[in-house]
C-alpha cells in the first residue's frame, strides 16, 4: 500500500495528460486517426496524395501535414499498449517488450523520488532480466538499485550481494561488447561484400581464438551468438562446409535448451544451417529444417518469408522445379509480400524469370494455364522489376544479366544476344576477380561468350567449353558469393540449355 500511495501522490504532483492514442476518442466512435492507421495497414492509399485527399486534406498543405505528425505521435504512443499475450511473441520477444516498458517507468519512479517503488519494481526487473540473459539491462538495474537502496539499513544485505553481481556482469557486459565488436568490424562488412579475400581468414581465427576465453567464461546469449557467427564464418570462409553445419547445428541446439527460449538467436543458426546443406547438397534435409523453422515464426514476417526463399533456392539446386513454381507463385501472391524488403521481392521476381525460361524451354512441365501464363513474360518488363538487382554491381545483378543472355539466345535474338556476351565480357573483366572470388560465374561468363565466339558451331563450342566446364568443377563454392542466389540453378544446368537450345536451333 506504501508505495502504491506514494505513485499515487506523484501522478498527484504532476498533472497527468491524457494519453493520446489511436483508439482515444471523444465520442466513443472510431476516430480519423484509427481509420488512417487500418487504412494505411490494409493498403488503401498509394500515396500521400492520396490519403490527404481521402480525409479531406489538400495534399501538401500545414492541415494535413499536422494531422500526419499527430497520427505519428499517436502510433508511437500506442507502442506502449502493445498486447504482447498474442501468439506472434514468444517468451523471449515478450519479456524484452516488457521490460523496456517497466524500466522505463521505474525509472522515472527513481528520477522523482519514489524511491521505494523504485526499489520494488527494479528487483522485480532485475529477477526477470536475469533470467532471460540481458546483460546490459541487468548492469543498468544493478547500478541504478545499488544507488536506491543506500539510504535504507533493511537493505544492507542486498546492497553487497548487488555489488558482487554488478562485477560479474559489468564484466560479462564488456566481454560481450568486445564480441560485437569483433563480429561487427570484421565479419559483416565481409558478407555485405558478396565476395571475399583469403587473407581475411588468417585474421578471422586469430579473433576467434582471442575471444574463445570470453566465450567460454560467459554463456549468455548475445555474447554466444556473436562468438559463434565469428567462428562458423571462419570455415564458411574457408568452404570447410562440414564444419561449419557442425558449428550450426550445436548452435541452434545451444538455443533452444535455454530456459529464456531465444527463438530468434535458435532460427537465426537455422539460416545457416540451412544454407550450409545447401551447399553440401542436403536439398531435402534443408527443406525439411526450413518448414520446420516456419512454423516457429509468424506467417508473413521477414524472417519467415526468408525460411521460404531457402527452401525455394534449395528445390532450384535439387531440380525441383514444379515445387520452386509453387512457392514461388504462392508468395508472390502472399497478402504479406509487399511487407518484405524491396530486394527480397526482387529475389522472388528473379525466380520466376528463370521458372519462365524453363517453362519455354520444356524443362518445367506445367498445367495448360500456368503454361500460358508464362507464355506472358516479357524480358523488358522483368527487367524494369529489378531496379535495384540490376544497378547491384556487387554480384546481385549476375543472374539478371546471365537469364536475360540465355532468353535471346533461346528467342533466336543474335544480334542482342552477341551485343549481351559482349557486354558480360566488359562486365566480366571489371567486376569480377577472377582467381580470388566468383571464379564459377567467371567460367560460366567464358561459356557464354563462346557461343558466338564460335559462329554458334556446337562441335567447336563443346571444345573450348571442357576447359572452363573443368575450372568451374575444382573451384570450390562460396556462401559469400551467395553461389545458391547467383546461380539460381547450377551453372553446369544452365550450360547443358544453351547447348540444347543451340542443338536445337541447327
Amino acid at each position: 500500500m506504501d508505495t502504491l500511495q506514494e505513485i499515487v501522490h506523484l501522478l498527484d504532483r504532476y498533472k497527468v495528460r491524457q494519453i493520446e492514442v489511436l483508439t482515444n476518442t471523444s465520442d466513443g466512435k472510431e476516430n480519423r486517426y484509427f481509420e488512417c492507421y487500418t487504412g494505411m495497414r490494409d493498403g488503401r492509399w498509394n500515396s500521400d496524395e492520396e490519403m490527404a485527399e481521402y480525409f479531406g486534406f489538400q495534399p501538401g498543405s500545414k492541415a494535413f501535414t499536422r494531422f500526419r505528425n499527430e497520427v505519428k505521435k499517436r502510433l508511437q504512443n500506442s507502442l506502449l499498449f502493445i498486447d504482447t499475450s498474442l501468439p506472434e511473441f514468444n517468451d523471449y520477444n515478450r519479456a524484452a517488450i516488457a521490460l523496456t516498458q517497466q524500466w522505463a517507468i521505474a525509472k522515472v519512479l527513481m528520477h522523482r523520488g519514489a524511491r521505494r517503488a523504485f526499489v520494488e519494481m527494479a528487483e522485480q526487473i532485475l529477477k526477470t532480466a536475469i533470467h532471460f540473459e540481458f546483460v546490459p539491462l541487468v548492469e543498468e538495474v544493478l547500478r541504478m538499485l545499488i544507488t536506491a537502496i543506500l539510504p535504507f539499513p533493511q537493505h544492507n544485505r542486498d546492497y553487497h550481494r548487488y555489488l558482487e553481481m554488478l562485477e560479474e556482469y559489468q564484466a560479462a557486459h564488456d566481454a560481450e561488447k568486445k564480441v560485437w565488436h569483433a563480429a561487427n568490424t570484421l565479419i559483416w562488412p565481409l558478407v555485405a561484400r558478396k565476395g571475399h579475400a583469403a587473407e581475411f581468414v588468417a585474421p578471422i581465427r586469430e579473433q576467434v581464438e582471442l575471444l574463445r576465453p570470453l566465450a567460454q567464461r560467459y554463456p549468455y546469449t548475445v555474447l554466444q551468438s556473436y562468438f559463434r557467427s565469428i567462428e562458423m564464418y571462419g570455415y564458411i570462409f574457408s568452404n570447410k562446409w562440414e564444419s561449419a553445419l557442425a558449428i550450426a547445428k550445436d548452435s541452434r541446439n545451444f538455443f533452444n535448451a535455454k530456459s529464456g527460449k531465444p527463438v530468434y538467436y535458435a532460427l537465426k543458426f537455422a539460416q545457416l544451417e540451412s544454407a550450409c546443406l545447401v551447399m553440401l547438397n542436403c536439398y531435402e534435409e534443408a527443406r525439411a529444417l526450413c518448414r520446420s523453422s516456419m512454423t516457429m515464426l509468424t506467417e508473413g514476417i521477414a524472417m519467415w518469408f526468408k525460411f521460404w526463399e531457402m527452401e525455394t533456392v534449395a528445390a532450384f539446386q535439387q531440380g525441383a522445379y514444379e515445387d520452386a513454381w509453387h512457392f514461388v507463385k504462392d508468395a508472390r501472391k502472399h497478402p504479406r509480400f509487399g511487407c518484405i524488403s524491396s530486394m527480397d521481392q526482387e529475389s522472388w521476381r528473379m525466380y520466376y524469370g528463370y521458372l519462365c525460361l524453363m517453362s519455354r524451354l520444356d524443362i518445367l512441365h506445367l498445367q495448360t494455364r500456368e503454361k500460358s501464363e508464362t507464355e506472358k513474360f516479357r524480358l523488358n518488363s522483368w527487367l524494369n522489376d529489378l531496379p535495384l538487382y540490376s544497378q547491384d554491381k556487387r554480384g546481385a545483378n549476375i543472374p539478371v544479366l546471365i537469364l536475360q543472355t540465355l532468353f535471346l539466345l533461346t528467342e533466336k535474338r543474335y544480334p542482342e544476344f552477341e551485343k549481351r556476351t559482349e557486354a558480360l565480357r566488359k562486365y566480366r573483366q571489371r567486376n569480377l576477380q577472377a582467381e580470388s572470388m566468383h571464379v564459377r560465374t567467371d567460367c560460366f561468363m567464358h561459356l557464354l561468350e563462346s557461343i558466338s565466339k564460335n559462329q554458334y558451331q556446337l562441335k567447336r563450342i563443346t571444345k573450348e567449353a571442357e576447359k572452363w566446364l573443368e575450372k568451374m568443377r575444382m573451384s570450390p563454392t562460396n556462401i559469400l558469393d551467395y553461389s545458391y542466389e547467383l546461380e539460381i540453378v547450377p551453372y553446369e544446368t544452365q550450360w547443358a540449355w544453351a547447348l540444347d537450345v543451340i542443338r536445337k536451333n541447327d
